[in-house]
């Protein structure tokens, strides 16, 4: 209950009333369930994102170290509440600027949810793209851009494996055809299986796709590639119907680093006349 509320202090911004309960709630989850219980680690995370709030960076990281320790105690070194906690530490030491130490957190992060959960799952292309606003603070452009390439290249993987073009412009034709009709008749969208249970047929996961597409757009707007970077915009209109704008994103992406390297060639050895 303190732990609760203090959350909703926090969302106030009241961070000194939201501080003195999280400390009692911390003081009793220690007595009655001991120094190493997950939810003692639960409870230092929210402190550190309450002193993280704060901007008291140095004592965040102590206190997300200290749940990180417990969560490896508890669960072992291999499991997502261990990357959910490498997630937060490197957050909060991107703050501070130690980049060095962020990429070791989330590099890490990664290879435990791609274990865990597999390669597809969701906190994965998150936390990638955590890794990416470090990187882009750095101004590491090409390391950036590759992990965007990462992300398509998966999802064009999966798209090749899950069904044939032609199966996947006929699904989203009946899907088209399904709202149309829903619409005239008054009904609300979706499908609804034997249980009665609410589910959505979808392309692979172009939410994902179409965020990195225009990510990727941004990036080479930031290097001057305009025309490349309209070119993946456009692709991200595309994503969510054409089972190609991967694969035609991927394709401009390679098109442009060959320019990129050509370029570079003609200034590193000019030609003579």
């Amino acid at each position: 209950m303190l732990n609760i509320l203090a959350l909703v202090y926090r969302d106030q911004s009241k961070f000194k009333e939201a501080g003195a309960l999280l400390n009692d709630a911390l003081a009793i989850r220690e007595k009655t369930l001991g120094p190493d219980h997950p939810t003692v680690a639960a409870t230092l995370n929210n402190l550190a994102v309450l002193y993280g709030k704060r901007n008291k960076f140095k004592e965040a990281v102590g206190l997300c170290k200290r749940a990180l320790d417990i969560r490896e105690k508890c669960f072992g070194s291999i499991h997502p509440d261990v990357a959910k906690q490498l997630n937060n530490l490197a957050l909060l030491c991107q703050n501070q600027g130690k980049y060095d130490e962020v990429e070791s957190y989330y590099r890490r992060a990664i290879e435990i949810y791609t274990k865990t959960l597999g390669i597809d799952d969701p906190n994965v292309a998150k936390t990638k793209n955590n890794l990416v606003s470090a990187y882009l603070k750095q101004g590491k452009y090409k390391e950036a851009e590759q992990i965007y390439i990462d992300v398509l290249t998966r999802a064009q993987e999966k798209e090749n494996v899950s069904k044939p073009s032609g199966m996947l412009l006929q699904q989203q034709q009946q899907e088209d055809t399904q709202k149309s009709q829903q619409s005239k008749n008054g009904t609300t969208g979706g499908n609804y299986d034997a249980q009665g249970g609410w589910y959505k047929t979808s392309l692979t996961d172009h939410p994902t796709v179409t965020t990195t597409l225009k990510n990727l757009s941004l990036l080479y707007r930031r290097q001057g590639k305009y025309e490349a970077a309209e070119a993946l915009e456009n692709c991200a209109v595309k994503a969510r119907k054409d089972p190609q704008a991967t694969l035609q994103a991927l394709n401009i992406v390679k098109q442009t680093n060959l320019n990129t390297q050509q370029q570079q060639q003609q200034q590193t050895h000019p030609s003579t006349s």
